[in-house]
């Protein structure tokens, strides 16, 4: 599954890489342009989702839980009239 995920992930950025570089293709029309944009906009929220998957397998392999959220309280200010 990691191997799968990890040629996923490779594949993806490759093909955002192509993208952007014919993005800057002086023959494309806006609508052309525009669908590209929109097709960038969903490759990069799965290469998202994979990275997240892979970054949640290396948590799970490494028994580790993400770092703790301290509570850091606010100090209490007051404010004088001079």
């Amino acid at each position: 599954m990691a191997d799968t995920l990890e040629r996923d992930v490779q594949a993806l950025k490759d093909w955002l890489r192509q993208a952007w570089n014919y993005l800057g293709h002086p023959s494309l029309t806006r609508f052309e342009r525009q669908e590209i944009r929109n097709q960038i906009k969903q490759t990069d929220a799965e290469l998202k989702k994979c990275l997240q998957l892979i970054a949640a397998q290396n948590q799970a392999r490494r028994g580790t839980l993400p770092p703790p959220v301290r509570n850091v309280q606010r100090p209490d200010f007051r404010i004088f009239d001079l």
